[in-house]
């Protein structure tokens, strides 16, 4: 399985010359199966300026995602964004994107509408911590080879994470997997500088841009990092290929060929040369077991064997009702699938107050004494365990009588 991380500054380009050197384009016969898997580290470690732990704490909205065709775009750096998106990196309303409306069709010479330039719609649960995981599946196929995706940040002014047009065919092979590094998104709606700054409307609109570690290069920006060269890796999209579906020429069921490995488009980034690298490597491992064992804990029989990552199923050519059977049948098990996630962070938790002890003196000013347990220590960046031991004064305010010590 190829693991790529690729930077989404250098992905829009990497696109736009594929397309232009003429590299060959998936078969529209060719349907394909992903999943993505966001994976989020957004930890007090990371980015300590103005982290929110509470009212609300660091957290990210649902993931909001479609596959499509070249001529339909979600959101797109330098450009206004639609209402639909505004709206979602402002208040997390999905209601405009979940409709389909509001989008742009920008790039696009073909009629039609937004509902021909889509092919599956998909929707990640949201998660509520910074640092978490979460996922969905889609589809693509050779006319709608693209995904765009965007979860909201929370709390923050109009901030976001998200992948433009990110074409998972490549020279007319699905990509078996590959990993995009994310950083944060300014919808361009919005003045604010911090994560809990106030409504400021940004008049007139401006334009989607990329957040830096110096810019926008205010010192009350809560990404203000000017010791930085790049921000720390905030997200990644890890995009997993399932299983293919191909109508075959002669109706007949024939095996198809086996999927073709795409070894020569891997572009090595994340290549664990300094320890940002190294760490988030790290994460994303810890993180993968733990969805590997919650996977197996919630599917037990019906889990997705390794052996369906590659495979391909031969449909009979222009039988549609049978291609449908047959994503069913295969699909079903995992649509509705909650996601399973496990925070790295956890707040200590305390047992009850024991009784107070006797006082330490039977006269005089002594001391009373009382204790409780931890139950579960605190992990990672969670709240820590407050004093286990109570101290209160006892006794009387008059003096120990004076003891004799010898008779006269």
């Amino acid at each position: 399985m190829q693991s790529v991380r690729w930077l989404l500054a250098c992905t829009f380009v990497a696109v736009a010359v594929c397309r232009c050197i003429g590299a060959p384009s998936c078969s529209p016969d060719k349907l394909a199966r992903y999943r993505v898997v966001v994976r989020t580290f957004w930890t007090r470690d990371r980015f300590p300026k103005h982290f929110p732990e509470w009212r609300p704490q660091a957290q990210w909205s649902k993931v909001v995602g479609r596959s499509h065709s070249r001529d339909y775009t979600m959101f797109r750096e330098g450009t206004p964004a639609s209402e639909s998106v505004r709206m979602f990196a402002k208040t997390g309303r999905s209601d405009k994107l979940d409709d389909g409306g509001g989008e742009g069709l920008n790039g696009g010479s073909g009629g039609g509408g937004v509902e021909d330039k889509v092919l599956n719609t998909f929707v990640a649960p949201s998660v509520s911590t910074g640092a978490a995981w979460t996922q969905s599946q889609f589809f693509v196929d050779g006319n709608h080879s693209r995904v765009s995706l965007m979860s909201r940040m929370i709390p923050s002014p109009d901030w976001f994470i998200g992948i433009d047009s990110f074409d998972l065919c490549v020279n007319g092979n699905w990509l078996d997997s590959i990993t995009i590094e994310a950083d944060p998104l300014d919808a361009g709606c919005d003045n604010g500088f911090t994560f809990t700054a106030p409504n400021w409307p940004t008049d007139p609109q401006g334009i989607v841009y990329r957040i830096k570690s110096n810019y926008p290069s205010h010192p009350a920006s809560s990404f203000y990092y000017p010791q930085f060269n790049r921000l720390p890796t905030i997200a990644t999209f890890q995009f997993i290929k399932i299983k293919e579906y191909e109508q075959s020429l002669s109706g007949r069921g024939q095996a198809s060929d086996p999927t073709v490995k795409i070894e020569e488009s891997v572009i090595k980034v994340l290549n664990g040369e300094n320890d940002s690298d190294r760490e988030v490597q790290l994460e994303m491992e810890q993180q993968r077991r733990e969805q590997e064992y919650n996977n197996y804990k919630s599917i037990g029989d019906d889990k997705v064997s390794v052996s369906n990552v590659s495979s391909s199923i031969s449909i009979p050519k222009d039988n549609k009702e049978a291609l449908m059977n047959s994503i069913l049948d295969n699909y079903h098990v995992r649509k509705h699938k909650k996601t399973h996630k496990k925070s790295r962070y956890r707040d200590c938790r305390l047992g009850v107050w024991s009784e107070w002890s006797a006082c330490s003196v039977s006269c005089g000013i002594g001391e009373m004494q009382r204790r409780r347990e931890v139950i579960k220590h605190p992990r990672g960046a969670g709240r820590q365990c407050p004093p286990l031991l109570q101290t209160k004064w006892c006794g009387s305010a008059k003096d120990c009588p004076p003891q004799a010590h010898f008779e006269w």
